[in-house]
């Protein structure tokens, strides 16, 4: 049994995954788009942002195999779960960047663009639109483009944007 959380090399870590005979649950502590748009087989994502809420869904009687993009993310969520008496924990070093980099399986689970690219799509066209009819048809069009940029502003400072809900519920992201 493992008393801490170990940084273990990516072919220890798939060694990990493919044993049998013991019970361990791999876990992407990366974002939901993070995740869609690849990652190891099997694994599980709970973004480290949402682990505590979401930690009464982990067993606590197998193997945790944490990894996240190239670490940073994955050795917090290792703190976060020590903190609730996990103790079997073992995290990817180098992270997913590692694992494909070496050429070992991902899995995608769709093709699309993430929520954040979609957001600067939308903002950056309803700016450019506020300006150019702004000033081409009546100057209230800029308060369009004001509006968008206190929106971003908004997001940038309290981690909250309307925009990325409304998009996370669009057709094409479901």
């Amino acid at each position: 049994m493992l008393s801490e959380n170990m940084k273990i090399h990516r072919d220890e870590f798939k060694k990990r995954m493919e044993d049998s005979g013991k019970a361990k649950l791999l876990l992407d502590v990366r974002s939901d788009d993070e995740h869609k748009s690849g990652t190891i087989p099997g694994a599980l994502c709970i973004p480290h942002d949402q682990l505590e809420e979401q930690i009464m869904k982990l067993p606590r009687d197998v193997e945790l195999l944490l990894f996240c993009r190239s670490g940073g993310r994955s050795a917090k969520a290792c703190e976060t779960l020590k903190k609730y008496g996990f103790s079997k924990i073992s995290e990817l070093e180098g992270g997913f960047t590692a694992w494909s980099e070496a050429g070992l399986p991902i899995a995608k689970k769709r093709r699309a663009i993430s929520i954040q690219r979609q957001v600067m799509i939308v903002a950056g066209i309803l700016v450019l639109t506020g300006a150019v009819l702004g000033h081409l048809v009546n100057y209230n069009f800029f308060a369009l483009a004001a509006f968008v940029g206190l929106g971003l502003t908004l997001a940038g400072i309290t981690g909250f944007c309307g925009m990325a809900l409304l998009l996370e519920r669009m057709p094409w992201n479901k």
